[in-house]
């Protein structure tokens, strides 16, 4: 077989079900890239995840590799998140051909110099700029253990960057990291993020609630929702509903104080789809203007109204499809008039035409573009 037909995936955790940012993106990366016609070899390590038949009949291989864990790999010179999965098995593996490999975010390059040495052809997805990204969960972080080590991984990570110099070709989830690569490393294709939409899915006409969703276990997503309750929610009468992955009993408190706020807590992801597209604002919020929030492609693709600040929208290019607020009175001011109009449906035939840069076959060809050129 041509080895240009067979493509190494090595994966920072098992991408099935994709129900958390990262794995979504590398979940419906590898659907479109085997749509595509790519026999894919997949390496993905294991951590609180289960083995899945999804990935064994997604792609021609599917090798596992446990991800370590100890206090010894906290007093390396190499970041946690990547020592942790160095394998000599994985390498091993990955020298034993001469197909081209797809690196996962920088977690996954631990292997990256020996197939540079090899000569094999290879490719490095960039979910962030990872030590500006670990910098800001740093001052979201109130645990001050949890804080010093975000901080120690965040310097680790910036030393550590320079090995994507030793990569063919950097793949980065938007614009603005994309030029961010291309001036530190002389190289960036922009691929945007993969997701579970094939079509627009919006709903015209008008919802009865407010929704804010998102991993509620990340510090950020935290301190973003309890944020919003303080200065906005709590200073509306409109019907809130707040849904995500294990929120704290902070959180739950907080909430609790206000009749028209709803907490949704570790709702399916069909349930999700269904919060998103049946609300009538969608409201968003972050503290960082890293990577590309895939919240963002969700609620554009199948919810109303999206409502959010401008660091959400970093590097996206999708400001024009969205009603942007900078002051929580703003925002208040926008709910209280969004929540009066009903969603045209001249607006979903303008998403889907500014949604074709999110479109999965055509960002899937690029990557086959890189392999082939």
């Amino acid at each position: 077989m041509n080895d240009k037909k067979t493509l190494h995936v090595i994966a920072f955790n098992i991408p099935y079900p994709p129900n958390y940012g990262g794995v979504i993106d590398v979940y419906y990366k590898l659907e479109a890239l085997a749509e595509s016609g790519l026999d894919i070899i997949l390496h993905t390590f294991s951590y609180g995840r289960e083995k899945s038949e999804e990935l064994e009949h997604l792609c021609k291989e599917v090798h596992y590799y446990q991800r370590k864990s100890g206090l010894q790999y906290f007093f390396t010179s190499l970041p946690y998140i990547v020592s942790t999965r160095c394998s000599a098995k994985l390498t091993k593996n990955l020298l034993s051909d001469s197909f081209p490999v797809l690196f996962e975010g920088l977690h996954s390059t631990c292997a990256l110099t020996d197939c540079k040495k090899a000569g094999k052809l290879t490719l490095v997805r960039t979910h962030n700029i990872e030590h500006r990204y670990y910098s800001m969960l740093a001052n979201s972080e109130r645990n001050i253990f949890r804080k010093i080590y975000l901080k120690s991984e965040a310097r680790k990570l910036e030393k550590y960057e320079a090995i994507l110099a030793e990569a063919d070709e950097l793949l980065s989830i938007s614009t603005t990291d994309a030029a961010y690569f291309k001036e530190n490393f002389g190289k960036s294709n922009f691929v945007s993020a993969f997701h579970h939409y094939k079509d627009i899915e919006i709903a015209s006409g008008s919802g009865d609630y407010i929704l804010f969703h998102g991993n509620l276990s990340v510090p950020e997503n935290e301190r973003a929702i309890l944020y919003l309750i303080s200065k906005v929610l709590s200073k509306i009468t409109f019907r809130v509903v707040i849904a995500g992955k294990d929120p704290g009993r902070h959180l739950k408190s907080i909430c609790n104080k206000y009749p028209h706020i709803e907490l949704k807590a570790n709702v399916s992801n069909e349930e999700m789809n269904t919060l998103i597209r049946d609300a009538h604002i969608n409201l968003l919020y972050t503290y960082q203007p890293t990577g590309l929030k895939l919240k963002l492609l969700h609620s554009l693709y199948a919810g109303r109204f999206c409502l959010t600040n401008l660091l959400m929208l970093s590097g996206s290019g999708l400001d024009d499809l969205c009603h942007i607020y900078s002051s929580p009175d703003q925002a208040i001011k926008m709910i209280n008039s969004l929540m009066r109009e009903n969603f045209p449906k001249m607006l979903i035939k303008e998403r889907a035409t500014q949604l074709s840069a999110f479109n999965n076959t055509e960002n899937a060809e690029k990557i086959v573009s890189l392999l082939t050129s």
